[in-house]
């Protein structure tokens, strides 16, 4: 899983995820985790949130074999 950081000045990293997630989040080809905010060693903003690839579509099969045949039900 991939993790995508913004880290910076409090008004910025503000700013990029205001542009950033409704992008990331639109993505058919991403999922993405909520934001977390991360503790800091100094002034600033962490916000972290994974990324990973969004699933194939589904799959449709088909039988290739025969299906079993019904069992009937005896009158009461």
């Amino acid at each position: 899983m991939a993790q995508i950081r913004v880290m910076g000045d409090e008004d910025e990293v503000a700013a990029v995820l205001e542009i950033l997630l409704p992008f990331v989040q639109a993505s058919t080809a991403l999922v993405a985790s909520a934001p977390r905010e991360l503790g800091m060693r100094g002034p600033g903003r962490r916000v972290v949130f994974e990324l990973l690839p969004a699933a194939p579509s589904p799959v449709t099969m088909e039988r290739a074999d025969q299906p079993a045949p019904s069992r009937r039900q005896l009158p009461s």
